[in-house]
């Protein structure tokens, strides 16, 4: 695809993402901002997104859109000059104007940024349906060791909060499973391990990827609270520098450290629908057996709320349909999936 057609379907997906139905994300007004800077022609921002789709063929649309977003906001942070861009009260015109002039000025260093990172969101809320699902499935698969790898770790919350039930009980009842809900049970972890792509994501970055509003300021205080809540296995979590697009070394990786539970999480859709098949046969032929590769990802790209659970298992050659969630961030409703019962077998758990 040529970049006069990537503008094209970028454009359509800045317009279908400022229908998103969660209106309190904050990000917004930047989105109708970008969307009319686009139809400018602004010079300084198509080099942007030429450099993004030289660097990064195979980015999708939605995560172009969010990283653009972060890196602008992580630049407005620190700079006056782009402190009433967030602001719903700012003039579009004004807006536009100091957006145009925002991205002249910083343009090198949002090229550095949106050619290597990535959307960095860490939702404190999003280890509640792994901590059942892998509790599940070693217990129905006789399973004593679970050695964890979680890709595409953000801030390497998550592997630190599986079996914390403090952080648990605070968050779980926000989420309301039906027919029924699986049961908690305790993971038998001896090994937490995160990797992401390099450089590693600072808590600065993180925080950028939290929208401008009270809602995400909430979701970002929550997150800091697991991580002190979470501080006494700190020792045990490795974080590690590592591209899963790099498949040879991340076959490797799995391979050598003989992970037998994968997750990844809000991870894929950043890529293409061929490189997800890719990097998930590569899971899948590395993985030790009995395995799991577990998957979240969002049920519409980012364009609307809601989000899917899947997993591979080892043996069998479906992906299966864990569960389906109503809100990304693990708040409303869960609803159990078809195929849960292959996961973390039949004795179900409390009914509704």
């Amino acid at each position: 695809m040529s970049h006069e057609d990537r503008r094209a379907a970028f454009g359509r997906t800045l317009d279908e993402i400022q229908r998103h139905e969660q209106g309190h994300h904050g990000w917004v007004v930047l989105h109708r901002a970008l969307g009319d800077l686009l139809e400018t022609g602004h010079r300084a921002f198509s080099r942007l997104l030429d450099a993004a789709w030289t660097a990064r063929p195979n980015i999708s649309d939605a995560h172009l859109v969010t990283l653009l977003s972060v890196t602008i906001r992580q630049i407005a942070l620190r700079d006056p000059a782009g402190a009433h861009l967030f602001d719903e009260e700012t003039d579009p015109a004004a807006r536009l104007h100091a957006l145009q002039r925002l991205i002249d000025t910083y343009e090198a260093d949002l090229t550095e940024e949106i050619c290597v990172r990535s959307n960095s969101f860490t939702g404190a809320r999003r280890f509640l349906v792994p901590q059942l699902i892998i509790g599940g499935f070693a217990a129905a698969h006789g399973i004593d060791e679970v050695r964890l790898l979680d890709l595409g770790t953000g801030a390497g919350i998550l592997p630190r909060q599986l079996n914390n039930t403090v952080v648990f009980d605070r968050f779980h009842r926000d989420l309301n499973w039906r027919p029924w809900t699986p049961p908690y049970r305790h993971i038998p972890l001896t090994a937490r391990v995160g990797v992401d792509a390099p450089p590693l994501p600072t808590l600065e970055w993180v925080r950028a990827c939290h929208g401008p509003s009270a809602y995400y300021e909430e979701r970002f205080a929550e997150l800091e609270w697991s991580f002190e809540q979470t501080a006494g296995v700190a020792d045990q979590v490795v974080i590690k520098a590592l591209d899963i697009l790099d498949l040879p070394q991340l076959s490797k990786f799995i391979r050598d450290y003989n992970f037998n539970v994968v997750t990844c999480n809000f991870v894929l859709f950043q890529y293409d629908g061929p490189v997800q098949e890719m990097i998930e046969r590569c899971v899948m032929e590395n993985i030790a057996s009995p395995g799991l590769f577990l998957l979240m990802n969002p049920s519409h790209s980012l364009l609307r709320k809601g989000c899917i659970v899947e997993g591979r298992i080892t043996g069998n050659p479906r992906r299966l349909h864990l569960a389906d969630l109503s809100d990304a961030h693990m708040l409303g409703h869960a609803t159990i999936g078809a195929d849960l019962h292959v996961v973390i077998g039949d004795e179900g758990g409390v009914r509704g």
